[in-house]
């Protein structure tokens, strides 16, 4: 009797090993594919795109993953297309004798709704001021002035929305603005319109404006955009667990910005590190976790969505129309820019941080996994909360799913640039990440403490709420943990 026990426990124990070694060969395959310029940077929606949705089901296939819903790997969306009007674009500033005529061919904007102001009073405000004014900002125009993206620049892009500018100019932004947008059919389509040029005579006008109110008139004309019927598709897959109905979501977008509509060499935003190489790595973990030969106690399942750089669209339309009931989502690990190490002022090499490091405890799980494979997690004092809502973990969040975004570092020299390219990826540190992910996914998988929100921190109490709000929609559904945990918050 003991010897069969023995033998029977043996490929019990082997199969709680760690996941195999990723492939940094594998890695560099699906990078730069995805990041070629054959795909024309991802754009949302575009040919690139479809054609990358294809290749993501292919993946899956060829890891021997189930669709998560159906017979079908896509979940396709019905949305509404609005294009960019450029006839008749009229847009000139005047301060007292002078008189600042914007080209149009030097200028792009967001695709809104008619737009028509005469003798418009403007303001100039830096990020930091639109988001610390006490009043709402009543001025039709404001120019916003910011050294490079981020979630501030997000943030006060949304308040500025929310308090009814009617546009808002981008100054020193390298922002690409499509000249196309993607919303909800059943959305309202908010009237700010986003405005940026790069004509360098009426840039240098707008750099010696005093800040706050100023003397400044704008005129502007812009027709409204066009709209027709769009469809885009997540992509999905599972592996099915030993508990049927409780699941563990790793996620990553895989589309970029598209090309750029100026005339220069490069014109491609390949999104290399953002986002192939978060896409790469939710492939190859979960090829990883395949050849472990582990079943995981939760089911997995593997996502790629689609407009993340439109606004979380992808993660929002999955939560807005869910192929599994929400409540037994138990936690969301969404990845983003796992390839390169030269960022935030560092060399970040066997380590990574995620974002709202505190305010659950998947953390927990994943440093118990990273251990076994000689990785780490950790905490980026700067940088981990307030970049808690920038990525798809935030669409999730914000039913009350416990969750959080990996990246390797979070600001990166080529960020939403077209240098943005393959070959400055670090395979063999990425190899060493998607290791550690996929060894992370099946801890939080079997993981027998319940995954949840800290209650303790301030942070969390509207994703708190959130969860409790998402039990009472799901009263048979397995429970949603909102049970405090222990805060380390500093």
């Amino acid at each position: 009797m003991r010897a069969f026990v023995f033998l029977i426990l043996v490929p019990l124990l082997s199969a709680q090993g760690p996941v195999p070694e990723a492939d940094p060969k594998n890695l560099t395959a699906m990078v730069s594919f995805l990041a070629s310029d054959a795909l024309k940077g991802r754009d949302t929606p575009s040919e690139g795109l479809d054609i990358a949705a294809e290749y993501i089901a292919s993946e899956f296939r060829r890891a021997g993953l189930e669709p998560l819903s159906g017979s079908s790997y896509f979940q396709t969306a019905k949305m509404r297309l609005r294009r960019v009007n450029r006839e008749g674009f009229t847009l000139n500033f005047t301060e007292g004798e002078k008189n600042i005529s914007i080209p149009g061919e030097k200028t792009f904007w967001t695709a809104k709704p008619a737009l028509n102001l005469t003798g418009a009073t403007v303001r100039k405000l830096k990020v930091e001021a639109a988001l610390a004014a006490t009043e709402k900002i009543t001025d039709p125009v404001v120019i916003l002035a910011a050294e490079r993206p981020s979630p501030a620049v997000q943030r006060a892009i949304t308040r500025l929305s929310n308090d009814g500018v009617a546009l808002v100019v981008l100054l020193d932004m390298p922002v690409p603005l499509p000249a196309q947008a993607l919303e909800f059919e059943d959305q309202p389509t908010l009237a700010t319109m986003y405005l940026r040029t790069t004509d360098a005579g009426a840039t240098e006008w707008m750099k010696q404006l005093p800040e706050g109110a100023t003397n400044a008139k704008a005129n502007v004309n812009i027709a409204g955009a066009s709209t027709q019927e769009q469809t885009v598709r997540n992509v999905l897959a599972k592996i099915s667990g030993n508990i049927s109905n409780e699941y563990v979501l790793l996620s990553a977008h895989y589309d970029h910005l598209g090309v750029s509509p100026r005339e220069d060499a490069d014109r491609i935003f390949n999104g290399a590190n953002d986002n192939a190489s978060g896409l790469a790595s939710v492939l190859e973990a979960a090829r990883l976790i395949q050849a472990s030969g582990e079943k995981p106690a939760k089911s997995l399942i593997f996502a790629a969505w689609f407009g993340e750089e439109r606004g979380l669209l992808g993660s929002r339309y999955f939560t807005r129309n869910p192929l599994v009931p929400l409540a037994q989502i138990k936690a969301n690990l969404n990845l983003e820019q796992t390839g390169r190490t030269d960022g935030d002022g560092a060399t970040n090499l066997n380590q990574a941080n995620l974002t709202g490091y505190h305010f659950s405890n998947i953390h927990a799980s994943l440093e118990k996994a990273a251990s076994a494979v000689g990785f780490k997690f950790v905490k980026h004092e700067r940088f981990s909360d307030p970049f808690f809502t920038a990525s798809d973990n935030a669409a999730f969040a914000q039913v009350g799913i416990p969750s959080t975004t990996l990246s390797v570092a979070y600001q990166f020299a080529d960020y939403h640039r077209v240098t943005d390219h393959w070959e400055q990826i670090d395979y063999n540190n990425m190899a060493k990440v998607t290791r550690a992910i996929a060894q992370g996914m099946l801890e939080l998988a079997r993981s027998e403490t319940k995954i949840s929100w800290d209650e303790a921190n301030e942070k969390t109490k509207a994703f708190v709420e959130a969860g409790k709000k998402l039990l009472l929609a799901a009263p048979n559904q397995p429970a949603l943990s909102t049970q405090p945990t222990s805060s380390t918050q500093p």
